[in-house]
């Protein structure tokens, strides 16, 4: 009779075990039909705020640090420390020599660019093919490396003459600007040459006819020129705006309290010239790493806190001043990081009367938004410089390109790509998620 039981013991066990065995594979069976279980989220309206929050300190309305805005040696110091300044007086003065001569290297270019637009389009209306106008451009390339050659041989020359004493730094000076020139005006000539020739070689691989041929090269040849104009002109600006940088002074009234630019024979681009004492309302200043900087401009809204014992005490203010280098420093992890300045005028002053030299947290509003098309963050990625979310569609995940406007730690404002309330599957960095990949709503 024991010995029945036990059998009887044996087959329910057996009988147990398969049908946990048929669950388990049909469960496995109908998740692998239904795909990989994802969390969606809608698309929805918000108020959207992104703040930053940096330290920095109070400091007296009259204790303005003055930096240099460009690299040079510096040519003359006009003022001496603990001398009295009006806001526009000169201090000091940066050698622009070498500003100069990359000017007028420029402004030639600019010209010889301008030139041969011109002549490029004499070219066309006189020139019957292009090879023509190819065989002119490589017999002007030949005058050219002739005018190099003989520039180069007088400015080896003048070099050599000009260390041993024998002739004056202006004299050498102006065989150097001659040698400049004539190699860039080779360099453009032959640069114009090649780009040209290969252009011309690839529209007859295309198989069609030499009247589109003519129309298409002349076109590319104008592009070409244009292009190169629009760059030089864009150097010539930013050369023209260091040049008057040259000249630095005081922006504020005051007493020159530190002058360490009486020290220096060359200074870097960020580096304190000198500081200025006045007697001002009191600012909050802080220095903030570039990547934040882009995102900060006069006039926008600061909340300045003053950490005290009992309570904090908050304050508002107006961001001044962003200086647009910057300088490099150290991290607190040791690491090398690059900081921009920035100056905030306080709104009320007389409260903060002797608070100078406090340390205080400084919140930058850096986005705000309302009425904004919002998705989490953890929803978008990135593939070639394009951001994507994926829905669910039929079953896939399908891949939608977005347009983002905004991106925070937790969340991204949608300008274009998905609508109020559509659905995007969350957290798509798991595995399981790609290109149409059999997906299905969890949440």
């Amino acid at each position: 009779m024991k010995i029945r039981l036990e059998g009887r013991k044996k087959k329910i066990c057996l009988l147990a075990a398969g049908a946990a065995a048929l669950l388990f594979v049909g469960g496995n069976a109908v998740k692998g039909l239904r795909g990989f279980e994802v969390q969606t989220t809608a698309a929805s309206l918000q108020t959207v705020e992104d703040r930053y929050t940096e330290e920095g300190i109070f400091t007296s309305g009259g204790e303005f640090r003055l930096v240099s805005e460009v690299s040079g040696p510096v040519k003359e110091v006009l003022v001496g420390e603990n001398e009295r300044v009006k806001e526009g007086d000169v201090l000091f003065t940066i050698d622009d020599s070498d500003l100069l001569r990359e000017k007028s290297l420029c402004e030639s270019a600019l010209s010889g660019y301008r030139a041969k637009l011109e002549q490029t389009r004499i070219g066309q209306v006189m020139t019957s093919s292009p090879q023509e106008y190819l065989e002119s451009i490589r017999q002007e390339a030949a005058a050219k490396e002739a005018d190099y050659q003989a520039a180069k041989t007088v400015y080896d020359a003048s070099r050599t003459l000009y260390e041993a004493g024998s002739i004056s730094k202006v004299e050498w000076e102006q065989n150097k600007a001659s040698y400049e020139y004539s190699a860039l005006a080779l360099e453009q000539v032959k640069g114009r040459y090649e780009e040209s020739r290969r252009f011309l070689e690839s529209l007859k691989t295309q198989g069609i006819d030499e009247t589109t041929i003519n129309g298409r090269f002349y076109e590319s040849v104008e592009e070409q020129l244009k292009a190169q104009i629009k760059s030089q002109e864009t150097t010539l600006e930013q050369l023209e705006s260091r040049l008057k940088k040259c000249v630095v002074a005081a922006d504020t009234d005051g007493i020159v309290t530190s002058l360490p630019v009486k020290d220096m024979s060359y200074i870097q681009a960020g580096e304190t010239a000198a500081m200025i004492s006045g007697r001002g309302n009191i600012q909050a200043e802080s220095d903030v790493l570039t990547s934040i900087a882009p995102y900060l401009a006069p006039g926008d809204p600061v909340t300045v806190v003053l950490q005290l014992r009992n309570q904090d005490e908050m304050y508002s203010g107006t961001i001044s001043q962003v200086y647009d280098y910057a300088a490099k420093g150290t991290s607190a992890l040791g690491m090398e990081e690059y900081r921009v300045h920035v100056k905030i005028d306080m709104d009320e002053s007389e409260p903060l009367k002797g608070k100078e030299g406090y340390g205080v947290n400084i919140r930058f509003l850096l986005y705000q938004g309302e009425n904004k098309l919002v998705v989490p963050s953890s929803a978008i990625f990135e593939a070639d410089d394009q951001n994507y979310v994926y829905v669910i569609q039929n079953g896939r995940a399908v891949k939608l390109p977005v347009e983002a406007e905004y991106k925070t730690t937790s969340q991204t404002v949608i300008k274009e790509g998905i609508s109020e309330g559509q659905k995007v599957i969350d957290h798509v960095d798991s595995e399981g998620i790609y290109e149409g990949a059999k997906v299905y709503d969890g949440s």
